[in-house]
């Protein structure tokens, strides 16, 4: 009775964690890549038949076919929120946002129950603690990132679903009915080349545990060859199915990927080179970077948190000491821990490929973190195992978790910025924005009859006189200035080569010191009362959309 008292209190942590506040924004729909998403989304139509869903020229499920010729996701997580949003009627712009993040909170609240049964399965065969599989749920329920990426309609969340059920189900075809779980694991991996092609890394993983089987089985080469395209060819008809878009052509027997979706790609890694003589907006904040640096920052400090890092740490350290410490019988300890050792190996390679690529995006490296949970558990379950440690341990990894989900709790800093300018700032005042960011004030619906006028500065574009001759225009026009984020001042002084009179700008601007313009409010999140984050380390990406920083500055000349 107490262990499923435990297993529920978890569950209920995660669940409050992850659909704590989905419309964080009010529905003003703060995240471009949701906002994207919505737009293709609401604009698809379910097809009329079977036959014309899987018909790429005439299906309106295709983004090609509704005014969305790029497009770079996966399908299915979007072709799934279309049909529940037709059913249960909510295919309208507020509604399919909203949606979208159920399904997103869902599906990432599922990953907490595979943690669970993935221990379970090394338990069986480690004898671990039976204390470590609740360890492991805990600390993925808590984890920060997964708990933002809940929020997000996005296909982060059910990609890492869809990943790690393939893999739970490909580490139980050595457990018990080889045949059912390996079609399970080739399915979830279908699905998960359906949601995004990133999905591949997980293959290798996967494909080993099934290898392995087989070879424990002591099959013949040809049989194990033959399971192999049995999972194959399963994981591809799920994909034809789930993402018919995907292909070139309609005929299933014809794999060719569409020509479009390659040119596409191909496209996002032109935008992507890092060079100085990339103008491209979001690479800005990569130019100068030391990707691996970075990656390690942001996983350690933001996404996975200190506290959990160490307790990876630890877990990673008591696991290969167990083994290399045996120096008589290394061999036979790592045939006993083989499955583990695997996944370490996986687990460590990967973050270090996804480490050294050019925009190493914190989101990108979400599939990692249910092992990360995993090898935690391993570590905190080593130490002290006294109730008054435990609960320590408890209270110490709940601060951060809390810390951040305050942003939730509170009203979003660009909304609650918008209701103090409608109420604070005089009726046609002159606001500047910033090109690719959101521009305040948002259209609230008690605007108090208030209109301003406003244009966008050009800050991303080359340090130009005919640059700065337009900016200087529009400054000395303008009675108000207004940073949303810190997109444009979080990025281009990082690059002050290429950008010496934004950068010389900005810095003058931050610490109060240009001669025009004042900081008159700041709107920051809750928990930068208790804990600042360093701007000049954090993702873009993790600050941005639901939680930046709002400054508004007043022209002092006028």
């Amino acid at each position: 009775m107490k262990k499923i008292l435990v297993a529920a209190a978890i569950i209920l942590l995660a669940f409050f964690f992850r659909f704590n506040n989905l419309n964080w924004d009010d529905n003003f729909h703060l995240h471009p890549d949701e906002r994207f998403l919505t737009m293709v989304g609401t604009a698809m139509k379910i097809p009329s038949s079977i036959s014309q869903y899987f018909d790429q020229r005439t299906s309106l499920l295709n983004p090609s076919n509704i005014g969305y010729n790029f497009f770079v996701y996966g399908r299915f997580p979007l072709i799934l929120t279309k049909y529940l949003a037709v059913v249960y009627k909510l295919d309208n712009y507020n509604d399919f946002t909203i949606l979208g993040r159920q399904l997103s909170a869902f599906f990432d609240l599922l990953v907490v129950i595979l943690i669970f049964k993935v221990v379970l399965l090394f338990e069986k065969r480690y004898r671990f603690s039976c204390t470590i599989k609740y360890w492991a749920s805990f600390f993925y329920a808590i984890t920060v990132l997964p708990i933002q990426l809940s929020h997000f309609f996005a296909v982060d969340t059910f990609l890492n679903f869809f990943m790690f059920a393939s893999f739970y189900f490909a580490l139980r075809v050595g457990h018990d009915r080889p045949l059912q779980n390996t079609i399970l694991s080739a399915t979830f991996f279908g699905l998960a080349l359906a949601s995004k092609v990133t999905a591949i890394f997980i293959f290798p993983l996967n494909l080993f545990f099934l290898i392995k089987t087989v070879f424990v089985r002591r099959q013949s080469l040809i049989k194990t060859i033959g399971f192999v395209l049995f999972y194959l060819f399963i994981s591809y008809f799920t994909l034809r199915f789930a993402d018919p878009y995907l292909f070139e052509k309609s005929n299933i027997f014809d794999p060719t990927i569409n020509k479009n979706f390659v040119e596409n790609i191909k496209s996002l890694q032109n935008m992507t080179v890092k060079n100085l003589d990339n103008w491209f907006p979001p690479m800005v904040q990569w130019l100068n970077k030391n990707s691996f640096t970075h990656s390690l920052i942001n996983n350690i400090m933001f996404g996975f948190g200190i506290v959990n890092t160490l307790f990876l740490l630890l877990g990673i350290f008591n696991f290969q000491f167990s083994i290399f410490t045996k120096f008589s019988n290394i061999k036979q300890q790592v045939l006993k821990n083989w499955q583990l050792i695997v996944v370490i190996i996986w687990v460590i390679g990967f973050f270090i490929y996804q480490s050294l690529q050019v925009t190493p995006t914190l989101r990108y490296f979400i599939f990692l973190y249910p092992f990360f949970a995993i090898f935690a558990a391993i570590g905190i379950n080593s130490l002290n195992k006294s109730n008054i440690y435990r609960l320590g341990s408890i209270i110490l990894l709940l601060i951060w978790p809390l810390m951040f989900s305050s942003i939730y709790f509170h009203k979003n800093t660009r909304v609650d910025a918008s209701e103090w300018i409608y109420k604070n700032l005089p009726n046609g005042s002159y606001i500047l924005s910033e090109s690719w960011d959101d521009g305040l004030p948002l259209p609230i619906t008690y605007n108090y009859n208030k209109r301003f006028d406003g244009e966008q500065l050009l800050v991303f574009d080359p340090d130009t006189p005919e640059k700065w001759q337009k900016m200087n225009e529009s400054l000395k026009k303008a009675d108000y200035y207004i940073l949303s984020s810190n997109r444009g001042w979080g990025s281009i002084p990082t690059v002050s080569e290429k950008y010496p009179l934004m950068s010389e700008f900005y810095d003058k601007l931050l610490v109060n010191k240009n001669p025009s313009y004042k900081k008159i409010k700041e709107f920051r999140p809750y928990y930068y009362n208790f804990f600042k984050l360093p701007n000049d380390l954090v993702d873009e990406s993790f600050t941005v959309y639901d939680h930046p920083t709002v400054l508004i500055y007043k022209n002092t000349k006028k």
